[in-house]
Formats: C-alpha cells, structure tokens, sequence
C-alpha cells in the first residue's frame, strides 16, 4: 500500500503539466481549505452579502472538529511529509516535515461540502467536485500523500456528518440550543489537548501568528516568480 501511494505521489506531483502559472493556482485553491482562510470567506459572505441562516453556524462547527479530529490524529500517527520521505519533490510554498496524516485542508473541504449540500442541495456534485480539487493540490504542492487526502476526506465528511446529524435529531430528543452543546464540546477539547501536550496559551497563539505568517511568506514568493 505504500508502494502505491508514493506512486499516486510521484504522478500527481510530478506531472508533466507543471507551470508556475499551475503552482499559483494550485497553491490559492489549496488555500480554501485552510480554517481561518475560508472562515473569513465564509463571514464576508454571511455578513457582506446577507446569505444568513444556519449554514453558517453550521460551517464553522464542522471547520472546528475537522481541525480538532485531525489533530489529535496527527499526535498519536504521527507521519513524515513526502519531502522528507521522498526525493525530488516539488514543493509549492513552505517545506513542511511532519504531520502529514492526515489531511487536515481536506477534512475541512470535505466537512463544508456535507453542509453546503444539505443547504444547496442542487450544487451538491459542485461541492464535492470543489472538495476533491482542493484535495488534489495537497499532493500537487507536496504537502500531503494520496493516503493522506484519502483519510482527511473520511474524516471531515464522517465528523460533520456525526455534528449534522445530532443538530438535526435535537429537536426531536428534547434538546434545546444544540449548536451551543456542539460549540461546547468542541472549543473544550481544542483546548484542552494541547496543554495535555506541554503548550500554553501563549504558545499556542504563537504558532498561531506562525502559521500566518508562513502563509504570507509562501504567497510572496509566488508573486516573485510570476
């Protein structure tokens, strides 16, 4: 099975198609499944726009536990990136060495695409579409194994599938303000796990501030080479 994913790697990754044109756009539409990047999106549409109700609640929810579940799966199966296991990789944006499974971007694309279908429904096929393309740009850039993506993918839809389900089934169970208890369960374990593993808070906002700024740094150096 290794065998066959650094295959899938090696033939994504290095495909003859490459551009700096591709690496550019790749590396943006990598970018949607980033947290903080299209939680902003999501609150300018929201707010900007006026597309209110309960898909955007509902959204954020999922971003949380996708990112908390992958998480605390990269603690426990902790795996090198392919840059460390593989030669002649090509990397769009920062080296990345460790924390490679799975794929947290792809378990966010993932999880918002169950909720955007359950509100759309006639874009489900869009959606998903959209999902696995983001999917694909975490191999295209380096970031991620095939295996990776495969298993952010089963974790974002099986967590906000779980979270759709229960917001759902409330009503009818007696349960009032379920987004509340969602919110609840996930904001305590987000923070509770990393002090488990020796961070404070003010480490936490550091690596935080880190990884924004390598994003900054990582499009910059994009802007230079077009």
């Amino acid at each position: 099975m290794e065998k066959a994913d650094f295959l899938m790697f090696t033939v994504i990754n290095s495909t003859p198609f490459r551009s700096k044109k591709l690496d550019v756009f790749m590396f943006a539409l990598s970018q949607l499944g980033e947290g903080w990047v299209i939680f902003l999106l999501m609150t300018a549409v929201h707010y900007g726009f006026g597309i209110t109700g309960l898909w955007y609640a509902q959204s954020v929810a999922s971003i949380l536990a996708a990112g908390v579940v992958c998480q605390i799966i990269k603690k426990y199966f902790p795996k090198s990136r392919p840059a460390c296991v593989l030669p002649n990789v090509n990397v769009v944006g920062k080296r990345l060495t460790h924390g490679s499974f799975p794929s947290g971007h792809t378990a966010t694309a993932f999880g918002l695409a169950v909720i955007f279908s359950y509100h759309w429904g006639g874009l489900t096929h869009l959606f998903f579409i959209l999902a696995g393309l983001i999917g694909l740009t975490r191999v295209y850039i380096g970031a991620h194994f095939p295996f990776d993506v495969l298993w952010g993918a089963v974790a974002g839809l099986s967590v906000t599938s779980v979270i759709l389900a229960f917001l759902l089934a409330a009503p009818g169970l007696g349960i009032h303000n379920p987004l509340t208890i969602v919110f609840s369960l996930i904001v305590t374990i987000a923070f509770a796990l990393p002090l488990f593993g020796g961070y404070t808070f003010a480490k936490m906002y550091d690596r935080l501030k880190g990884k924004v700024l390598r994003v900054k740094e990582a499009v910059n150096r994009l802007r230079k080479t077009v």
